[in-house]
């Protein structure tokens, strides 16, 4: 024997509305003599060792740019000072994840 029960149904929509602005591309540099590239770590399983081949390919190609490493504590957010930091020591940031 089955029993019935009435009541509410809720149902949501779960997408956002459209973004009003979009960010478009970063300025291509000229070149990357005396450049600074940092990676950001978010921690995410493999993102060490991805970032590593990477890291190894660009200095293979350009021995010239400096690579500075950088890692979240966590996947989520990130500390204002790590962020100043980037912003003060790199010219530009690879980010990724892992998994």
């Amino acid at each position: 024997m089955s029993t019935q029960t009435e009541g509410t149904v809720f149902v949501y929509d779960p997408t956002a509305p459209a973004a009003e602005k979009q960010d478009g591309l970063a300025t291509r540099f000229n070149s990357l003599d005396g450049k600074v590239i940092g990676f950001l770590n978010n921690t995410k399983d493999h993102t060490d060792i991805i970032f590593e081949q990477v890291a190894d390919m660009i200095s293979e190609r350009y021995p010239q740019v400096e690579l500075r490493f950088f890692r979240k504590e966590s996947v989520s957010g990130m500390l204002p000072e790590m962020m100043a930091d980037m912003e003060k020591e790199c010219d530009a940031v690879v980010t990724g994840l892992g998994d």
